[in-house]
């Protein structure tokens, strides 16, 4: 795989072209007026040329342009050097098909203009602004001013675009805009020497055809055959296309099911933990505590999720023990009411040190958070939870019962239940297969399999809430500790909780699902076959 990482570009893998034109010809796509936004190096090209009748192709590189020029010497090409966005809101000829590999740019690292621009194209075409968080984002846009009544657009996209929250307005445009649209995902990693997942997106209009979301997964960019595929035509709009691996059926039983039970938000309080603006300054070690002498202006922190085991669902006593005997950071300044002249010299001295050390371009005391509080160096001590659940997980959520009353950062999300719920009653009912599925299915993965909720999302995820008898809790705690396969942690569960309201055969549908769902992000990188 060739990359240029200044411009965004993943250069496409030639297979992944072959295969992407081999597929729209199968569909019976117009290649009458053709454009490729993004050239690069001209791959898409030598495949479209063939089947084209006239091609525009648009690249921002003079270098790129002239090599382009020269390697494709053909009546039907006209190669332009444009900035694409720019051309998108100023060009006025319309295309049957626009297909390539949009420069993937985080905004972060864009020029102000190319912000500007961006924002203004999204505001054109109906959008938000807001949702411009990368360049590729800004080219699809573009490319739906630009196509024929009936036109195509096909682009290799990252997978994030099926999931992310700031994306979703625009796949709710996608489907207004267009009757038809194809999903499809490969087993084996496309570009090998990048961590970012692809997949390819095509969107049409078929002519009196019912709407539809298509979901095909194929072995690799060789194959012919998917060894997967779906089609969504009910449960429309689909927030999150990711969840198009579900057929109708599943996507309504999950629905149905979940009705029935109360929602987190209904049975208490949930926010994140702490928020520092710099927790490497602001969480000390015990040895760094005695060297300030300063314990007495600390609490207790859990600062990460992999500070703790993953086989518990207990913080206590012992996982504060432990974190001291491996010298994790644990103790949190608390001074945010502290006057000055009653903090230890050493400390003082230890905050006009740290207060000029480099975050990014800033000095720690420039940063947002340090910035905007008086004292700069106070941060602010919000509620402890009952219960702790950490946003980022791999196979499964982790959600803790928090014996010993400590804190974390904003890493985790505490709750603080109503009086009429049992802390330990609700992190053993957690782990059933309609909650866990609900997290895969509101939830959105990354790179490595990661998955992760977001607080409002968080908030929403049913439990089938009963009280538990002590020994059944710790007999889950036990099977933790052990190390037990899931799938039996979570029919134990199950037979505790879902199998009380309803028949096994809907609980083994249920578990299916998130089977499937948990597998769609994470066989790929692992290996796993669950």
């Amino acid at each position: 795989m060739s990359t240029d990482k200044e411009t965004g570009s993943y250069y496409t893998p030639y297979e992944l072209v072959r295969f992407m034109i081999k597929y729209i010809k199968e569909k019976g796509q117009d290649f009458s007026t053709v454009l490729e936004p993004s050239v690069g190096d001209g791959r898409f090209l030598s495949v479209l040329l063939p089947e084209c009748q006239e091609i525009d192709a648009v690249e921002l590189f003079d270098k790129k342009v002239r090599n382009v020029r020269r390697k494709y010497q053909d009546p039907k090409l006209k190669v332009i050097k444009q900035d694409f966005i720019e051309y998108a809101m100023t060009v006025t000829k319309k295309y049957s098909l626009i297909i390539g590999n949009p420069p993937y740019i985080n905004k972060r690292v864009m020029e102000k203009k190319e912000i500007d621009q961006a924002k203004l194209l999204c505001e054109k075409e109906g959008l938000k602004e807001s949702i411009m968080q990368n360049m590729w984002l800004a080219f699809v846009v573009g490319a739906i001013r630009l196509l024929t009544m009936n036109g195509s657009i096909f682009f290799v996209l990252p997978m994030e675009f099926l999931q992310v929250q700031y994306a979703e307005k625009l796949r709710e445009h996608l489907e207004i805009k267009f009757n038809t649209i194809h999903i499809i995902s490969f087993s084996e990693q496309i570009f090998l020497d990048i961590e970012q997942e692809v997949c390819l997106v095509y969107l049409t209009n078929k002519k009196k055809s019912t709407p539809y979301i298509s979901y095909e997964v194929y072995q690799d960019a060789n194959s012919c055959i998917p060894i997967f595929s779906n089609q969504i035509q009910k449960n429309k709009p689909l927030k999150k296309w990711s969840n198009a691996i579900l057929s109708d059926e599943e996507i309504a039983i999950l629905k149905q099911m979940s009705g029935q039970y109360v929602k987190i938000e209904e049975i208490g309080e949930s926010a994140p933990g702490i928020v520092t603006g710099g927790n490497k300054f602001f969480i000390l070690t015990e040895d760094k505590v005695s060297e300030l002498r300063c314990k007495e202006y600390t609490l207790t922190i859990l600062q990460k999720s992999s500070y703790i085991s993953e086989n518990s669902i207990i913080i206590d006593e012992n996982t504060i023990n432990n974190l001291k005997e491996k010298k994790r950071p644990m103790y949190l300044l608390n001074l945010s009411k502290v006057q000055e002249e009653k903090i230890p010299q050493k400390l003082i001295q230890y905050l006009n040190k740290i207060k000029n050390e480099k975050v990014g371009n800033n000095k720690l005391i420039e940063c947002y958070k340090c910035a905007n509080r008086t004292p700069w160096y106070g941060v602010p001590i919000v509620n402890k939870g009952d219960i702790v659940f950490f946003k980022r997980y791999h196979i499964v959520p982790r959600v803790y019962i928090n014996r010993a009353n400590i804190h974390t950062t904003d890493a985790g999300y505490h709750i603080r239940l109503k009086e009429d719920y049992d802390k330990e009653s609700l992190v053993f009912c957690f782990y059933n297969s309609l909650t866990l599925a609900q997290c895969e299915f509101q939830g959105r993965y990354y790179g490595g399999g990661v998955s992760e909720l977001v607080p409002t999302e968080f908030k929403k995820l049913p439990i089938p809430y009963y009280k538990i008898d002590k020994v059944d809790i710790d007999m889950l705690n036990q099977m933790f500790q052990n190390d037990a396969k899931i799938e039996n942690i979570v029919s134990f569960v199950n037979s505790k909780t879902l199998e009380r309201d309803m028949d096994k055969t809907i609980v083994k549908k249920l578990e299916r699902i998130r089977m499937k769902l948990v597998e769609r992000r994470i066989s790929k990188i692992n290996g796993i076959k669950l």
